[in-house]
C-alpha cells in the first residue's frame, strides 16, 4: 500500500551484510556459557551453551528453514548461530535495528515460500526483500513506541498463559485423582507396585495395557512422503494434530483413496486412543470420535481397547499425572524421546469395573469440560491480542498510523 514520502522501500542486501550461522552439535552444546540461537522460537531462539562465541556485536538473525522460517530475532551480546539462522549486519548507521526488526517481521513471514518441511527463506531470497526505510528519527520513534506497546501486550498474554497452565495442571490432578481413588471417598484402598500408581480401591485390578487391547500399532508415511498429500480424500493424522483430550486440524494433511488401501492395516477408527509416541510432542494423547476415515502416520501410536476398557478411561489414563509418569519413566531408562508397542503394552493402569469407569468418564467429561471452556476462552483473548499486536505492528512500520512520542 501506500507510505509516507519521505519513506523509502529498499532491498534488503542494501541496507545489511548478509550471512550464516554454522553447523554446532547437539552433542557441543552445555548448560552454561554463550548462547546457540537455532530456528526454534521458545526461549528466544536458544538451543543451549557453549564455551566460545562467533558474534560480538548487534544484528539480526532470521529463521531459514522450517515451520519458523521467517521469524527474526535481534540478537546483542556476544553469541552464537546455527546453520539454520541467517544474520543481517547493518552495512551504515542508517538503520535502527530495532525497527527492521518489527518491519522485517511482518514482510519476511509474508515472503517465505512453502517447502516439504515446512518453509524457507534463504540467504538469496532475503537479499531481494524488500523493506521499509523511514528517516532515522521515525525509525527511533517508531520503535520506542512498539517497545513500549509489545511489551505490554506480551505482558497480558504471559499471565494469561500462565492462567492456562495452572488450570490444565489443575485439570490433570482432577483425572488423576478420578482414575487412581475412584469417586468414593470411603473406598477401602491397597497398596500397588510399582508405587508410584499410588493407593487405588481394594476392589480395583492393575493391569497391563496389552491385555485390555486388542490393537497397539502406528502407521507410516506414504511413499512420496508430503507430496501425495492432497487437499481432500482421507484424514492423514500426524502427531502435530494429536493434542491432549482434542484434536488440533488447523494443520490438516489429507491422502487418496487409493494410497490409503495401501494402508488398510494402519486405519483408525471410532473409539480408538490415539497417542504420540516420538519427539517432542511425546505422550499427547486424544480419542477419535468420528467415523470419517483416517489413517496416521508412524509417529502416532493407535490403542483399540478391548471389551475390559473403555477408550475413554484409557485416553483419561494418558492425560493423568501416572501416565506422564509411565512415558518420562520409559524416556529416561531408553535415554531417547520414543516409545515402542512393547513399552505402551506392559505400562500398567488402573482398572476398574466397566461399570464404574462410565462413573468416571461422566465425572471427569463434566469436570474437564468446564474447565477446558475456561481454557478456550483464554486462548481466545490471547489469539485477539496476538492479531491485535501484529495489526498493531504492521499499521506503525507502514506508516498508516502516525506514533507519538515517547
Amino acid at each position: 500500500g501506500n507510505i509516507p514520502e519521505d519513506w523509502q522501500l529498499v532491498s534488503v542486501k542494501r541496507l545489511f551484510s548478509i550471512g550464516r550461522g554454522r553447523v554446532i552439535a547437539q552433542s557441543e552444546l552445555n548448560e552454561t556459557g554463550y548462547p546457540v540461537y537455532s530456528s526454534q522460537t521458545k526461549d528466544n531462539g536458544c538451543l543451549g551453551y557453549i564455551d566460545t562465541y562467533d558474534y560480538d556485536y548487534p544484528q539480526l538473525t532470521w529463521t531459514t528453514d522450517g515451520a519458523n522460517a521467517g521469524s527474526i530475532f535481534l540478537r546483542t551480546g556476544y553469541y552464537n548461530c546455527t546453520n539454520v539462522c541467517g544474520t543481517l549486519s547493518p552495512i551504515d548507521d542508517l538503520v535502527d535495528l530495532r525497527y527492521q526488526k518489527y518491519a522485517l517481521e511482518h514482510i519476511a513471514y509474508n515472503e517465505r515460500r512453502i517447502d516439504t518441511n515446512g518453509y524457507k527463506i534463504m540467504n538469496n531470497e532475503m537479499a531481494i526483500i524488500k523493506t521499509l526505510l523511514p528517516p532515522l528519527s521515525i525509525q527511533h520513534q517508531i520503535a520506542d513506541y512498539l517497545d513500549i506497546k509489545c511489551a505490554q501486550i506480551d505482558t497480558i498474554i504471559a499471565k494469561e498463559q500462565s492462567v492456562i497452565e495452572k488450570l490444565q495442571e489443575y485439570k490433570r490432578a482432577i483425572i488423576t485423582q478420578a482414575i487412581t481413588r475412584g469417586l468414593n471417598p470411603s473406598a477401602k484402598m491397597k497398596k500397588n507396585r510399582p508405587e508410584w500408581i499410588g493407593m487405588v480401591p481394594e476392589h480395583w485390578d492393575v493391569k497391563k495395557i496389552k491385555y485390555l487391547t486388542s490393537k497397539i500399532g502406528s502407521g507410516k508415511t506414504p511413499k512420496g512422503g508430503s507430496d501425495v498429500y492432497t487437499d481432500e480424500g482421507v484424514l492423514f493424522i500426524r502427531s502435530q494434530n494429536v493434542y491432549n483430550g482434542y484434536f488440533d486440524l488447523s494443520s490438516v494433511a489429507f491422502i487418496s483413496h487409493e494410497i490409503d488401501s495401501t494402508m488398510s492395516n494402519t486405519r483408525v477408527y471410532r473409539n480408538d486412543v490415539l497417542l504420540n509416541i516420538t519427539g517432542g510432542s511425546i505422550g499427547r494423547s486424544c480419542l477419535y470420535e468420528s467415523d470419517e476415515p483416517a489413517n496416521v502416520n508412524q509417529h502416532v501410536c493407535i490403542i483399540r481397547c478391548n471389551n475390559q476398557m473403555k477408550p475413554k478411561f484409557m485416553q483419561y489414563f494418558w492425560n493423568s499425572r501416572i501416565g506422564k509418569i509411565s512415558i518420562d519413566i520409559y524416556q529416561s531408562g531408553a535415554n531417547r524421546e520414543g516409545l515402542n508397542f512393547t513399552e505402551i503394552g506392559n505400562t500398567l493402569i488402573p482398572t476398574p469395573e466397566l461399570y464404574e469407569q462410565n462413573q468416571i468418564i461422566d465425572y471427569l467429561d463434566g469436570k474437564c469440560g468446564v474447565i477446558n471452556n475456561v481454557i478456550q476462552q483464554k486462548h481466545s483473548l490471547i489469539n485477539k491480542l496476538t492479531e491485535y499486536k501484529q495489526s498493531l505492528i504492521y499499521e506503525v512500520v507502514t506508516g498508516k498510523k502516525e506514533v507519538p512520542h515517547v
